[in-house]
């Protein structure tokens, strides 16, 4: 823990939820994010108390509600642990019969005493850039073991799902990355952000970064690669220098083109990192969890525990996952969002691929100047809403988390970070809470 140089009251509340996780007589009651972030942080937290055979009862849920507190007043568990979730719901959190633990990295409310809450903004650090759900979960790890510093990886995938990469592993994430390094589970090297599969299939397959003209569209692909004289067969990982550095330059001026901010696009030549026992880059495994938490969030939760079987299932998931977000980037491409003042709105078909067609299409594909919202349509008339922008638009004045929360005033509940964040409505409150968000966000933007 020390290695990590966090300051002194984390290592003090930390210690005190581990001893409060191993006193207890009762079975430890973990609930987790439904996310890829969520599952690597309750992998690295169900490891470490199995490690220590401690009995624990793991659930991975889309968010905190009336029903899910009533459900668990009824279970009359002595010890309740939250993980990557949380902070925003510590009232009612506080209402449990119970002893309740919060390990997360979301933009924090007021916290009632009885709620243990351990939330990297409380220490200085921000839980938008360096450190995700994960981050805290394999802290608290440590403080249960320092031994579990073999679970470092983990911690990036989680992190790495929560797009905490873009522009390099900073602050937390980025002292946990050096000592996976230094203990061997990770290495890193420079290259270009795609898959290491064959470059037919990993600049066509691509969805991040999506590449107008080329992603989705193999013909065109191939006929590129022909003119470079390059072996569409060859992975990117195979290519020599001089490769590289054409094929780069060339699909750096493609992203440009097609409005790229110079931050985003400079993600296409970046640090991969390789967990060494797999051969995988981190991203890929982060991309196998966020598969199963729209799938079979059981199986991300075995994969992050190391079951062989579950790694096959996850990455069938992920390519059919894939295939549904790239059908709904083309569409997002071919029609474009709608926009008001302020702010930008589409429609997703999917609420699976709904988060992931926001966050892409809003650095590839839409107006860099406003925030995007992504809407879907839920059952029993409710809506859900998903809300990204960008960096440059967060140090204008943007904070999405205060946009979402303002879904309490029509009847829904949201929050999250800055740059992403999300909410639910009634759908025929849909006008009102845009006008909202339009003029909200037009208050916030410094021009």
């Amino acid at each position: 823990m020390l290695r990590l140089q966090i300051p002194e009251q984390l290592v003090s509340d930390l210690n005190l939820a581990a001893e409060k996780m191993l006193s207890s007589e009762s079975t430890v009651r973990v609930f987790s994010h439904h996310d890829a972030d969520g599952i690597a942080a309750a992998s690295i937290l169900a490891k470490a108390l199995a490690r220590e055979d401690r009995e624990f009862h793991l659930s991975i849920i889309n968010g905190i509600n009336e029903e899910i507190t009533k459900w668990i007043g009824k279970e009359r568990d002595e010890l309740v642990v939250f993980l990557d979730m949380g902070s925003g719901d510590a009232e009612r959190l506080a209402s449990l019969d119970a002893d309740v633990i919060v390990l997360d990295h979301h933009t924090p409310r007021e916290s009632p005493e009885k709620v243990l809450e351990i939330n990297s903004h409380r220490y200085g650090i921000d839980g938008t850039t360096e450190a995700s759900g994960s981050s805290m979960a394999f802290l608290q790890a440590l403080a249960i073991n320092p031994k579990n510093s073999n679970l470092a990886h983990l911690s990036l995938v989680g992190s790495t799902g929560d797009r905490q990469h873009v522009g390099g592993f900073t602050g937390l994430n980025a002292k946990i990355a050096r000592m996976g390094e230094k203990e061997g589970l990770i290495s890193s090297k420079e290259g270009l952000n795609l898959k290491n599969s064959p470059l037919i299939n990993a600049i066509s397959g691509s969805c991040d970064p999506f590449i107008r003209g080329l992603s989705g569209r193999e013909d065109r692909v191939r006929h590129l690669l022909k003119e470079l004289g390059i072996d569409e067969g060859k992975r990117p990982s195979e290519l020599d220098e001089d490769e590289e550095k054409r094929l780069g330059s060339l699909l750096l001026l493609r992203l440009l083109k097609q409005g790229c901010r110079p931050d985003i696009a400079d993600e296409l030549i970046t640090m991969r990192y390789i967990i060494t026992s797999l051969g995988i880059y981190v991203s890929e495994i982060a991309d196998y969890m966020e598969a199963t938490s729209k799938k079979d969030a059981g199986t991300g939760v075995a994969l992050g525990l190391g079951d062989e079987e579950a790694m096959y299932r996850a990455k069938e998931m992920a390519e059919e996952y894939a295939e549904e977000l790239m059908k709904a980037l083309l569409t997002l491409e071919k029609n474009g969002a709608r926009e008001m003042g302020h702010i930008q709105w589409f429609w997703s078909y999917s609420s699976e691929v709904a988060s992931a067609q926001a966050g892409i299409g809003m650095q590839y594909l839409l107006n860099q100047e406003k925030p995007v919202f992504c809407l879907t349509e839920l059952e029993r008339n409710r809506m859900k809403i998903s809300a990204r922008g960008t960096r440059y638009l967060v140090s204008k004045g943007l904070d999405l988390a205060e946009v979402c929360r303002a879904a309490s005033k029509f009847g829904g509940s949201g929050g999250g970070h800055n740059i992403a964040s999300g909410c639910t409505i009634p759908a025929d409150k849909r006008k009102e809470f845009l006008k909202t968000a339009d003029e909200m966000v037009g208050r916030q933007i410094r021009t």
